[in-house]
Order: C-alpha cells, then sequence, then structure tokens
C-alpha cells in the first residue's frame, strides 16, 4: 500500500506508514494549521498562509483538534544533564578538549527537545575549524533559538533573551560561560 502523504510503500494490510506515521487507505483528509487554523493540502508540511510547521516536529497532519500536544520529555536525564562546574572544569583542565564532547551533548539534547535531527556536530566542528571559530559565534546563536522554541513547544517558561545573550557572550570570548547558561536550561527540562 502506497501511503498519500510521503510516497513510501507499505506492506499489505498495514494500517499506519512505516516511514511517517500517517493513516494508510483513508480518504485524503485536509490538514490545518495548528498555528493559524487555516486549511491545508493534504501531505503540506508548511502552512500557504503563515509559513509555519504543520507537520514537525509536533503538529499533527490530518485534521485533528486544534490543540498542540508538546511532545513528552522521556529521555534518561542523565544522557542530556550535567554538572555545569563539572563540565567547566574538564574543559579548562582537558585544554578544551573535554568542551568538544559538551558541545555535542548539548546538541544532542537540543535535538531531542525539538523532535528534529536540526544541529550536527561534525558539521559545527569542520565549519568552525574552516572559519577560524566565526562560525562557532552565530551556532551558540543558532543553538540558543532552538532551546527557546523548545521551551515553547514544552510549555516551559520562555529565555526570550537567551540568543542575544549567547551572542554577545560569545562574541566577547565568553564562550564556556555561554555553555554553562544554555547546559543551565537545558538541565531544567530534565529536573536537574
Amino acid at each position: 500500500m502506497r501511503c498519500e502523504n510521503c510516497g513510501h510503500e507499505n506492506p499489505e494490510g498495514s494500517k499506519f506508514c512505516m516511514k511517517c506515521g500517517k493513516e494508510l487507505g483513508g480518504s485524503a483528509r485536509i490538514a490545518t494549521c495548528p498555528h493559524c487554523g487555516v486549511e491545508a493540502a493534504p501531505g503540506a508540511l508548511f502552512c500557504a498562509s503563515c509559513g509555519k510547521s504543520i507537520g514537525a516536529p509536533y503538529g499533527e497532519i490530518g485534521g485533528r483538534s486544534g490543540t498542540i500536544e508538546p511532545p513528552p520529555v522521556e529521555a534518561d536525564p542523565g544522557s542530556f544533564t550535567s554538572s555545569i562546574a563539572l563540565d567547566i572544569v574538564l574543559s579548562v583542565i582537558t585544554c578544551g578538549i573535554y568542551w568538544l564532547f559538551w558541545q555535542a551533548r548539548q546538541m544532542r539534547a537540543i535535538n531531542y527537545l525539538l523532535g528534529q535531527q536540526r544541529y550536527n556536530f561534525w558539521m559545527w566542528f569542520l565549519l568552525t575549524i574552516v572559519t577560524c571559530g566565526l562560525y562557532n559565534i552565530y551556532y551558540e546563536y543558532y543553538m540558543a533559538q532552538g532551546l527557546v522554541e523548545a521551551q515553547d513547544n514544552h510549555g516551559r517558561p520562555r529565555s526570550k533573551d537567551l540568543p542575544v545573550l549567547s551572542l554577545v557572550l560569545t562574541i566577547i570570548g565568553l564562550n564556556i560561560v555561554t555553555d554553562a547558561i544554555q547546559q543551565n536550561e537545558i538541565n531544567k527540562f530534565f529536573g536537574k
């Protein structure tokens, strides 16, 4: 059975698509934008009216109720949380080598909280080296934006100044302070 939403070929008798999770065999349903309420074509991922995401990371395509349920935070807290003081000490003692591990863990945590693969450690690493560190200034700002979006998605208090604060601190060379602040925000998601 071919999925009308993504085109993936599924085994006969399947009720839901193995690739995108949408119901198979039903009539094409009209999606409603969870942000502005305008109807969108079946399979649309972005609203033609407001431009926001309809199906990802947590919107439901298929015309269900207009309420948005954020994804649950059900990860092992030990995999994304850490002691900020220990992270700073280990980063200094190892001359920044541990800091690379810390960055990778933060990117994985924000990707998990957003429900999508937005941040890529190896791309960040390569572009930071090629640009002699300038790309990291942008990326700290970009990661802070992701944290604010995750706070919105999960109904948590919003740190609206976090992206600008991260940018300013990174520009003046206090990158480790930026990472400490962002780690504190990540720890709050998992109750640490």
